[in-house]
């Protein structure tokens, strides 16, 4: 359970248990446990043999969202009537909000000094005394240190001047400052705390949307009425946030609140231009940047989960998803995906010598496969955050299992086995039409010519018969070994290299070697 300084939420709660003096003694102490005062009680004086009623105004604190949280709250103390197997009934349950105004933040700075006479100044030292001003006025190139909260600029001036003990004093006094981009007037009406944390989410999503938008936009090639419309809904975007933006920061700067919300429209079409500069495809820098949004969601998911419950009790369910990481440095083994690759050319791991850069690589994407049932442990913190899922019931374990399964089994066999099978078998299919198939995490087919030195005959040949005249797919090689592929009769030839001289064909594969 989670400790008692770590809650989001609050409710009071009126419960009343009837039992003995030892069952009521029990329930006082796992509210201690997990840090619940007891705010009052009333009822008859019991014994360790006789029952009596008692009442307890109990205040939860448990971490979670706003939204129905006073379910989530009922839903705990019954854990804790199952748990003890007590005679215990919630008759009422509310939440306690306190939600402070969100008061506006000052800095304390020194007036820079200005020269009494402007007139007697060259040109040159009057902008810099303006550089200076500005400076400390907005950069907090002066800034004293001290950090003030008020409604008002004339309730910070007097906080500025404060003496404090142990603080040093101002001869000459502090000037107050707001943040670059705000008024220094605040002309608007205070709201509390939590009426601003309700509009950031609109704020991510916003923003989200402006970054895949962006990566779409950058990938369009053809400037047609997709990428006008694109562009369109980047602008709308762009203004929707500066608007949500108002509502978040209203004493925010109208051009500073629309210039943050281009900067990060333009951070999204700088990525995906970036992305199709490096990889020219149409529409892969908006699956990065979806799939990057994915995992955000996802880790945030985990996130929510941990702290509803505890690193000991997450760790068992996230230990398995680094077991691929480990098992990818046990390459003598032949574990990984290259062993499903090789099979299309009935060649085993220890036939090819891979780098162990593209090793690493190819662990790291069969992790990332396996990693995919955290969608299910993700979407369990959701619910238990929203508090739709408090107690342990046996449906909602069974599906939520089955969905673990599920995606487990799919993200280790389809993306990641079957991906490297089907990788396989399409690299035979190019090579029996001719073509020079794709590398493959290390593994770089190629077309060659053999060319025997000394007699053909007397070269020893593993799996087929050499003709010299025939071009042959160079897998690979490992311990002098080189391993050719023949397409017309689909045969892995393995041969010394000592008695080889290879020469690299062109792209496609050549009419002939003679």
């Amino acid at each position: 359970m989670p400790k008692a300084s770590r809650f989001d939420q609050r409710a009071v709660a009126l419960v009343e248990l009837r039992g003995t003096q030892t069952e009521f003694e029990m329930f006082e102490g796992a509210l201690a446990d997990r840090g619940w005062p007891v705010l009052a009680k009333h009822g008859g004086a019991a014994s360790a043999v006789t029952e009596r009623g008692v009442k307890y105004t109990v205040e939860a604190r448990f971490p979670g969202s706003a939204f129905n949280a006073v379910r989530g709250a009922r839903e705990r103390i019954e854990v804790i009537s199952d748990e003890l197997q007590l005679d215990l009934n919630v008759e009422v349950v509310d939440r306690v909000v306190r939600d402070p105004i969100d008061r506006p933040y000052w800095f304390a700075y020194e007036r820079p000094e200005v020269r009494p006479d402007p007139s007697s100044a060259s040109g040159w030292q009057r902008r810099s005394e303006r550089w200076r001003v500005w400076a400390a006025e907005k950069l907090g190139s002066r800034d004293t240190g001290r950090h003030i909260t008020a409604v008002s600029v004339q309730a910070a001036r007097l906080l500025a001047d404060r003496p404090l003990p142990g603080a040093r004093p101002r001869a000459g006094g502090a000037a107050v400052r707001r943040p670059l981009g705000v008024d220094a007037e605040v002309r608007v009406t205070l709201g509390t705390s939590r009426e601003s944390a309700k509009l950031l989410p609109r704020v991510y999503s916003l923003a989200a949307l402006e970054l895949v938008l962006g990566t779409q936009l950058a990938g369009s090639r053809v400037a047609g009425f997709g990428w006008w419309m694109r562009a369109l809904l980047v602008c709308v975007v762009v203004w929707t946030l500066s608007v949500v933006l108002r509502r978040v920061a209203p004493e925010m700067r109208c051009l500073f609140r629309f210039v943050t919300a281009v900067v990060i429209g333009g951070a999204g079409v700088a990525m995906g231009a970036f992305i199709v500069r490096t990889e020219p495809a149409a529409g892969y820098g908006a699956r990065i940047a979806i799939l990057t949004l994915g995992a955000v969601a996802v880790l945030n998911g985990v996130r929510l989960l941990v702290r509803q419950w505890s690193w000991q009790r997450t760790a068992p369910w996230l230990l398995p998803a680094l077991l691929p990481i480990f098992l990818g440095f046990l390459s003598p083994l032949g574990l990984g995906l290259h062993p499903f690759y090789l099979d299309a050319f009935r060649l085993n791991r220890e036939d090819i010598e891979i780098p162990e850069v593209y090793q690493l690589l190819a662990s790291l994407k069969l992790a990332m496969c396996m990693s995919l049932w955290l969608v299910a442990l993700a979407f369990l913190g959701y619910m238990k955050h929203l508090h739709l899922y408090v107690k342990d019931r046996w449906l909602a374990n069974m599906l939520f299992l089955v969905l673990s399964t599920v995606l487990l089994v799919s993200g280790v066999g389809t993306l990641g086995v079957l991906s490297a099978a089907r990788a396989g078998t399409a690299a035979v299919a190019d090579a029996k039409h001719g073509r020079t198939p794709r590398a493959y995490f290390g593994i770089a087919p190629e077309w060659v010519c053999a060319h025997p030195i000394g007699k053909p005959e007397t070269i020893p040949v593993d799996g087929g018969e050499f003709v010299p005249v025939r071009p042959y797919l160079k897998v690979g090689d490992a311990a002098d070994t080189v391993v050719l592929w023949d397409a017309d009769n689909s045969q892995a030839l393995k041969m010394p290299m000592a008695r080889l001289r290879i020469v690299p064909a062109e792209e496609r594969r050549p009419a002939s070697c003679g």
